[in-house]
């Protein structure tokens, strides 16, 4: 390989020589030390390489062993140069394009990022920002030491963080600290009150005194328990907190009205594209605002090479106008959309099995549909406020 390399600089030629003495020919150029290599003979001629700038020198040898010669074939860097002499524009991307690589090459194209399940991505990626990882920055401009000692300092779930340069890829690596729940601060006197109305099933208080007992009817805002503790050594203040779980009624109402509009794509689309490499974002398209409403979705098309996306491609935005259309629906389809709506509210506002349907009340009122249902629930009324203080 070497040897080629070497070879295609100053040029090489195939030369076929017949007629004559074919030997004494290839005797003479092993005299005159003139370099000849894949020597073969077809027929009654014989075919060698040798260098472009010793052909001159075969000539007389030939002709005194009464041999012709000829090129066959011509390869190397003087031959493709006078091959293409007159498309300067080709040598000029040629030199753009080596200058562009070796520009682009140390520098960082992909960043990845590993070992994190708290901490969010971005977060990492504004640290190490911090530290000279950024897309097209030169590798060596990376402070990779400083980014290990100060990296951890201001995001308290890091306990390391390090980057490990890779050709163009900065890969990011961190460990996070084992999460423990924070301890409870004690330290802030405080009530417990009642969050709504209700009659108490079960109570367990871990600190302060109790003010109501199981079975008590209570309303929103009574206080249940209270961090003023009568003690033999006088009144002593404690944080009251523990949970209280009382019966209670609640009651959730779904309005659906039977006429009602929504949008719809008119079917026009408007593909604007942007091409992405490295930080710069090129768009081509012009950015006047569009005159009626529309909706918008991306795809993009980013090179890859095993599995690792570059920072080279183009990501698509198209635009649908959307016009608005009015439309009606039976009593029937908003039963079931109320009823839908209602198995929401009931998953959001309730625990599972705490719950139990009093009374339901359904049916169109003014050309909407009220579905009204009341429920009897177990639920923690518990709501911790400062000493003396009140319901938000």
């Amino acid at each position: 390989m070497v040897s080629q390399l070497l070879r295609w600089f100053p040029g090489w030629v195939r030369v076929e020589a017949e007629g004559g003495y074919p030997e004494r020919l290839l005797n003479a150029v092993t005299m005159a030390q003139i370099a000849a290599w894949n020597v073969r003979r077809k027929g009654e001629s014989v075919r060698f390489s040798c260098l472009a700038g010793d052909y001159r020198a075969l000539r007389p040898l030939a002709r005194k062993a009464c041999v012709r010669m000829r090129v066959r074939h011509k390869h190397g860097l003087p031959f493709w140069r006078h091959r293409y002499r007159r498309r300067k524009g080709l040598l000029v991307g040629l030199a753009l394009y080596l200058f562009v690589l070796a520009w682009l090459s140390p520098r960082i194209w992909v960043i990845e990022v590993s070992g994190n399940s708290v901490t969010s991505t971005e977060e990492i990626l504004a640290i190490a920002q911090q530290h000279g990882v950024v897309l097209g920055a030169r590798m060596d401009d990376v402070d990779v030491k400083g980014m290990q000692i100060g990296g951890t300092k201001d995001t308290p779930t890091l306990s390391f963080i390090t980057v490990n340069p890779s050709h163009c890829v900065a890969r990011i690596e961190v460990t996070e600290r084992e999460q423990s729940p924070p301890p409870l601060d004690l330290s802030q006197p405080s009530d417990v009150v009642a969050l709504r109305d209700g009659r108490i099933l079960q109570m367990e208080v871990y600190g302060g005194q109790k003010l109501v007992k199981v079975g008590e009817a209570v309303t929103a805002g009574t206080r249940l328990v209270t961090g003023r503790v009568e003690t033999e050594m006088g009144e002593q203040l404690y944080r009251s907190y523990g949970e209280i779980w009382a019966e209670t009624r609640r009651q959730i109402t779904v309005t659906v009205p039977l006429t009602f509009s929504y949008t719809e794509p008119t079917g026009e689309v408007i593909c604007q594209p942007t091409i992405t490499f490295l930080f710069w974002k090129i768009p081509l398209y012009s950015k006047l605002p569009l005159q009626t409403k529309s909706r918008q979705y991306q795809a993009s098309h980013f090179l890859t090479v095993n599995k690792t996306v570059l920072p080279l491609g183009v990501t698509n935005t198209y635009q649908m106008p959307v016009k608005t259309v009015t439309s009606t629906r039976t009593e029937e389809q908003a039963q079931a959309l109320a009823q839908q709506q209602l198995a929401e509210k009931e998953a959001a506002l309730f625990l599972p099995e705490s719950f139990a349907e009093l009374s339901r009340h359904e049916g169109v009122e003014d050309g909407v549909y009220i579905l009204r249902v009341d429920y009897l629930c177990r639920e923690n009324i518990a709501v911790e406020v400062p000493l003396d203080g009140q319901l938000p």
